[in-house]
């Protein structure tokens, strides 16, 4: 199984993946597209590790909401 930083960087370094991972997101699906690309973490985990890497980075998630 992959992690949570190893399938990000997949979806970073690939287009059709970052849109698909953007639509599970808004369809409340995250937890379905990280398991169909190898990652069980859950999606509670997977939004605290987007959050710290944007907080990290100094964007506001409030433009992704």
């Amino acid at each position: 199984m992959k992690t949570i930083e190893e399938l990000f960087k997949e979806v970073l370094a690939d287009d059709k993946l970052k849109e698909e991972g953007i639509a599970a997101i808004q369809a409340g699906k995250l937890g379905a597209f990280m398991k169909a690309h190898g990652c069980d973490a859950s999606e509670k985990e997977a939004i605290a590790f987007v959050k710290a890497k944007a907080e990290k980075a100094g964007i506001p998630l409030s433009m992704f909401m």
